[in-house]
């Protein structure tokens, strides 16, 4: 482990109707990520379950976001940092469907520790993705948008992964604005259009604990995220914002 204060990260976890998930996987990222409960923050989306009593009773720190919307949940994390005495040092993002692994967590934090990146993002592609974990949309849509940043920004990645860690200053330099699925996306290029350090490594991808994945849970849901992914994309590529 890196000589990384825990108080000096704030992983920010969005979550929507994960209450089949949500213990096992905070429970995964407490044990075996190297941070502190107190390190956690928990983004109630919207959900119509019982995940916001959950991870109350777990101890964790949970902001309510009553607007759907990945992006949107970030923004109520960001917002709240933002008014806080002290501030982070990293900022790290994770799923609350135990998809990711906490073990990689560790070598995030090293990683931009000792690189000095402004962005690490956790590749599925160059690491291990349990056979079922993505679907064959999902594989094809990162396929092309790492094409597509290829082209333009003549930078090579392999992946949009979930699992991603960059400074706060960082995050506070590119001012996110992305309420929906487009946040990684807009991420990830405004960080390149602003010559960010931006680097991926490999990480592991497992199947979701429980439940069904607000993304590539149905053919339709997919499509739409990927043309909102697709509009980012060419919305920051022409007009910068």
């Amino acid at each position: 482990m890196p000589n990384v204060e825990g108080s000096e990260i704030i992983c920010v976890i969005p979550a929507r109707d994960e209450e089949k998930s949500i213990k096992q996987a905070l429970d995964g990222l407490v044990q075996n990520s190297g941070l502190l409960i107190s390190n956690f923050i928990v983004v109630n989306n919207g959900s119509k379950d019982q995940t916001k009593s959950i991870v109350n009773n777990m101890g964790v720190m949970v902001l309510d976001c009553p607007e759907i919307g990945y992006g949107n949940a970030c923004l109520v994390a960001l917002y709240w940092i933002k008014n806080c005495k002290i501030k982070p040092k990293y900022i790290l993002f994770c799923d609350a469907d135990g998809s990711d692994d906490p073990n990689d967590i560790k070598l995030l934090i090293h990683t931009i520790a000792e690189t000095k990146a402004d962005l690490v993002i956790g590749s599925r592609t160059l690491g291990g993705a349990e056979k079922g974990s993505l679907s064959s949309i999902q594989i094809f849509g990162n396929a092309l948008t790492c094409f597509l940043i290829q082209i333009f920004f003549r930078k090579s990645f392999t992946d949009m992964g979930p699992l991603r860690i960059l400074k706060y200053e960082s995050l506070l330099n590119l001012e996110m604005m992305d309420r929906t699925w487009g946040w990684n996306i807009e991420m990830h290029v405004k960080a390149l259009q602003k010559q960010m350090k931006v680097l991926e490594i490999p990480v592991n991808y497992r199947k979701r604990i429980a439940g069904v994945s607000k993304i590539s849970g149905t053919v339709s849901m997919s499509i739409r995220v990927g043309v909102k992914i697709l509009y980012t994309f060419f919305k920051l590529l022409i007009f910068g914002k």
